[in-house]
């Protein structure tokens, strides 16, 4: 036969097997990463997570929370969220394999939910992931596809799109029309088609990287606003009648965006440098520098951000809230017992816990409560007060926003949780200790004119100012409100309080001294604390004999003749 011919079909069969063991092996690189990525969901999910956050990261999650709010709903405010170590405690919750699930996470644990209707959904859609795995799984896979973004939250990648300045996109095709007006060229002469070409992509080239660098920037946006919208289309395929609502939703948002993910590809992988780039997206990143498709695909872009802001805004949250309630199913699974709770939008204005419990102390000891409506704790430092307050907080905030709540069972209103406990002095604005906290209770008191009631959690009121004007007013305030619409919790070191507050539901946590040891057992008891340790703390702790003695017998003396005498 002819060789010529023979080694064309030999050219053709090498062609097509390279071709295709091209494709097998994206192929088996795909499955490869899947099968990976399935592995990392199963294997983190009812686990405590290891992930640290850095001050960067959690800033970022939190500017979500910040941008997205409108002021209409009840916010859970700064001072109780440090108070309750909230960021620590989302640290635990957040298995979120995306960036919108991260955020969103944040952001429902901010905002807490007063209605039913919503708050049973949520209950549902948690108990819908913790009992099914398949279903579960993938939904995690699509979002562990999207991925997450490094310095900038989704809201703020938004937000930075109205700095972009406004051009029409059609000015982007002439160096394409150029290109085409050049390789025409050759049909009429072939020398001229090839200068006229070579001329054109030297100059295309040569603005491009110009243009490039100003709207570069934005690339990175634009990828996660197109990933953002590539799942929301891949989870609107998914056929899982129990959770139609939610994917209705995200469906019909998606599908407004799902140009951003088409034209996505032709800006190329943002962000990436050279060597990280495959052989064909090398050769495409020519394509676009001679022909400038890229930009003209970006503005296009960017006018369907502009015009369905909206919407994206929609598809952020209802996809992070879909994503989030994985996660809080995932975190059930880390506790030893939870209760969703039973909230009431009616009736006697008082709570009831069982077994509660702190989620974040180490093998925690478990006390309850029954149908308080306000509370005044004593005892002695260390005893347990300060962890009770915030635990009894965390009970109310983490039933009406992830529907967890550690403990055996829990009844209560709908509340708004406020708390002042953990204050410092504002060396920055110049204020002393006691008028950061004097604002801090004033900001609880104006708290109570609403129609949905309060829930404070108060630790050693007024304490930053002497003795008799802080047993005076703290007596006054808190009998104040005690007579207002919510329920008070407050601990003190005032035993005058325990006989001027009767109001107030009286009980306390006490400590055992033996002759070289003080234990606690950090239970809860009735009636107001008896035990007076405090001297002989200063005994154990090796003070002068003389010393401590004399100011035993002060005390005695104090006790019952309710005047101070030096001995």
């Amino acid at each position: 036969g002819d060789p010529m011919k023979d080694y064309t079909v030999l050219y053709i069969i090498a062609g097509v097997t390279v071709f295709v063991l091209f494709l097998l092996s994206l192929i088996l690189n795909q499955r490869r990463k899947r099968k990976k990525l399935t592995e990392q969901i199963k294997n983190g999910y009812g686990r405590v997570p290891t992930r640290n956050y850095t001050e960067e990261e959690l800033k970022k999650i939190e500017s979500y929370y910040r941008k997205t709010g409108d002021g209409s709903r009840f916010t859970i405010d700064d001072i109780t969220w440090n108070d309750l170590d909230m960021d620590t405690l989302y640290g635990f919750i957040n298995t979120c394999l995306s960036s919108i699930g991260d955020e969103v996470l944040y952001k429902i644990l901010r905002e807490p939910l007063l209605e039913p209707e919503k708050l049973n959904r949520r209950r549902e859609l948690i108990r819908f992931f913790e009992t099914h795995e398949k279903e579960r799984e993938a939904v995690s896979l699509i979002y562990a596809r999207i991925g997450r973004t490094k310095k900038f939250s989704l809201a703020e990648f938004l937000d930075s799109f109205r700095d972009v300045r406004e051009v029409n996109p059609i000015r982007f095709l002439l160096p394409l029309a150029l290109l085409i007006a050049a390789i025409a060229l050759f049909f009429f002469n072939v020398t001229w088609g090839i200068l006229g070409v070579v001329f054109v992509m030297i100059l295309n080239i040569s603005t491009y990287f110009r243009l490039k660098g100003q709207i570069e920037p934005w690339y990175v946006s634009m990828s996660a606003m197109a990933y953002l919208a590539g799942g929301g289309l891949e989870l609107a395929k998914l056929s899982v009648p129990e959770l139609e609502p939610e994917i209705s939703v995200i469906r019909e948002d998606a599908g407004r965006l799902k140009s951003l993910k088409r034209r996505m590809r032709w800006l190329g992988a943002a962000g990436q440098g050279l060597l990280s780039l495959s052989v064909a997206e090398i050769l495409m990143d020519y394509v676009r520098m001679i022909t400038h498709l890229d930009f003209f695909m970006f503005y296009r872009m960017l006018k369907t951000i502009r015009t369905e802001e909206n919407t994206v805004r929609r598809l952020m949250e209802s996809m992070g809230s879909l994503e989030a309630m994985i996660s809080i199913a995932s975190y059930r699974q880390t506790l030893p017992y939870f209760t969703e709770g039973d909230f009431r939008t009616e009736g006697a204005v008082r709570v009831s816990f069982t077994d509660g419990y702190h989620p974040l102390i180490d093998d925690p000891v478990a006390n309850g409560i029954e149908n308080v409506g306000h509370l005044l704790l004593t005892g002695s430092n260390a005893s347990g007060k300060s962890t009770f307050l915030r635990m009894s907080a965390l009970l109310v905030l983490l039933g009406e926003t992830i529907a967890t709540i550690p403990a055996s069972s829990f009844s209560s209103p709908y509340l708004r949780v406020y708390t002042s406990m953990a204050l410092k002095d504002n060396l920055i604005g110049g204020e002393s200790y006691f008028i950061v906290e004097i604002k801090s209770i004033k900001r609880i008191m104006d708290a109570f004119d609403n129609a949905t009631p309060v829930f404070a959690c108060i630790d050693e009121v007024l304490r930053g100012t002497n003795t008799v004007e802080r047993v005076a007013a703290s007596t006054e305030l808190l009998n104040d409100f005690a007579g207002r619409n919510g329920i008070v919790f407050a601990a003190t070191h005032d035993i005058e309080l325990t006989k001027l507050l009767t109001s107030y539901r009286q009980c306390h946590f006490e400590e055992f001294v033996t002759d070289n040891d003080v234990k606690f057992d950090y239970q809860l008891k009735e009636g107001p604390a008896k035990s007076r340790n405090a001297i002989r703390l200063l005994n154990l702790m090796g003070y002068d004999r003389e010393v401590t003695d004399k100011a035993e017998a002060m005390a005695e003396s104090f006790l019952e003749n309710g005047t101070w005498k030096l001995s």
